[in-house]
């Protein structure tokens, strides 16, 4: 099927240049044989218009005993006072030349055309006509000699159209049929494959390197998936497993287990596995990238946020220094990033969350910092990675799943921004910028 479409684009376009061509030649030709007629034509009249001149004086005191043979002198009524051997029985021209020398075309008696010119001349004072003939033989072999030439060379000329047409396409769409097959060998675990990419900059070129680029990114993506449906299946079944096995050795002691406290440790494991199913589902979400861009004033949903957290009164939340910051983008999205911060520092602080929000000409910037213990220097960077969990966080048994800022990088990077843990005295400090275009816009990515 898709070398019938190859070979049918080959065809079509071979097709089109032999009919554009062969049109243009037809044109050309009916032009060039046209011109040639008319040529021809007009030497035959000047001929004829010399002969009728040369006359002219020679009939001036009366008509000679002889006249060339393509000669005739008319009178006023029409009656042909003399004419040449060829011309005793017919009359060339109707129009008397009263207003100059007149041309025109006429048949003789033997089928032959000729060309005729007829000037005003007199014979004793008596005005009379003298047209002369010149053969249009050689004009008619002329054009016929031209025509047949067209007729063999325009047949080969579109032959070689053809042929060149055909091989300079099939030429341009090799690069195209070797992007097909590479494409169709191709599979789920063969990702990292590439099509051939072509040497020029012209539109193949491009799509090659476009279909290499929509391969990186479907490697990318579906890498994340096996990374995440692999690390997903591991947290998931931690905790299943020891809800499992606290629950079959109560089972199997009744008498001396303590229900009530085995109901809490499996109440706190359910909350945390409810926790971080809400988190797979974001994550899930934040990838298939399915909320709608708007406009969206960032220091409302930063205050929308910190409101949450102020009624909860677990901390105290503080604000410096705060600005408006209006951009593009997806407002549940870059919610879910102020609310993991801001959840992040609540369960690690001691007793104050720090909140900035500036605004500059290029970059809005998102500063969430608290007073807790802070991150050691080797897990900076791995808290932003999915499922990461500090042996800290561990040991306090905080609740966090791990997936939190892992969605505030990812929903950050998608935004067209950066986010980063910078130093700090005292606790962590979390920075977000986020790119603004010259109207207040974040340049965005899908």
């Amino acid at each position: 099927m898709a070398g019938s479409r190859r070979a049918g684009v080959r065809v079509r376009l071979t097709a089109l240049a032999v009919l554009v061509v062969g049109l243009g030649l037809v044109a050309g030709g009916w032009v060039a044989l046209t011109l040639v007629r008319d040529r021809l034509t007009s030497n035959a009249e000047d001929e004829a218009h010399r002969q009728a001149d040369a006359v002219v004086p020679m009939i001036v005191n009366g008509l000679p005993p002889a006249l060339p043979s393509l000669v005739q002198i008319v009178e006023r009524d029409g009656t042909v006072a003399a004419a040449g051997s060829e011309l005793a029985h017919t009359r060339l021209l109707a129009l008397w030349p009263d207003d100059g020398p007149v041309t025109g075309t006429s048949r003789l008696p033997d089928g032959e055309h000729h060309a005729v010119a007829g000037v005003v001349g007199a014979v004793n004072g008596r005005p009379v006509a003298v047209y002369a003939a010149a053969s249009l033989e050689h004009a008619d072999e002329g054009v016929e000699a031209a025509a047949s030439a067209l007729v063999i060379i325009v047949p080969l000329l579109l032959v070689a159209v053809g042929g060149t047409a055909w091989l300079v396409v099939g030429r341009a769409l090799r690069p195209v049929e070797a992007i097909r097959e590479r494409v169709t060998e191709i599979t789920g675990s063969q990702l990292d494959r590439r099509v051939p990419e072509p040497a020029s900059d012209d539109e193949i070129g491009r799509l090659a390197r476009t279909m290499n680029e929509m391969l990186t990114r479907l490697e990318q993506t579906h890498e994340r998936q096996r990374r995440f449906a692999a690390d997903a299946a591991h947290e998931l079944r931690s905790p299943l497993a020891s809800l499992r096995t606290r629950l079959e050795v109560g089972l199997a002691h009744p008498a001396g287990t303590d229900w009530v406290r085995l109901a809490g440790e499996v109440h706190r494991e359910a909350v945390r596995l409810g926790g971080l199913t809400d988190e797979l589902i974001v994550l899930a979400l934040t990838d298939g990238v399915s909320e709608p861009v708007e406009w969206v004033d960032l220091d409302e949903v930063v205050l929308t946020e910190i409101d949450a957290v102020r009624a909860r009164g677990v901390v105290d939340v503080e604000l410096s220094p705060f600005s408006a910051a209006r951009l593009r983008g997806r407002t549940g999205e870059l919610g879910r990033v102020v609310r993991n911060l801001l959840d992040n520092a609540e369960r690690h602080a001691r007793h104050r969350i720090t909140v900035g929000l500036r605004a500059e000409e290029r970059f809005a910037e998102l500063v969430v910092a608290d007073d807790g213990p802070g991150i050691p220097a080797p897990d900076r960077e791995l808290v932003f990675e999915r499922f990461f969990r500090s042996q800290r966080a561990r040991e306090r048994d905080s609740g966090g799943a791990g997936l939190g800022l892992a969605i505030v990088r990812e929903v950050t990077e998608r935004h067209g921004g950066l986010v980063w843990l910078a130093e700090s005295a005292e606790g962590a400090c979390f920075h977000v910028r986020l790119p603004l275009t010259a109207d207040g816009g974040s340049q965005l990515s899908v």
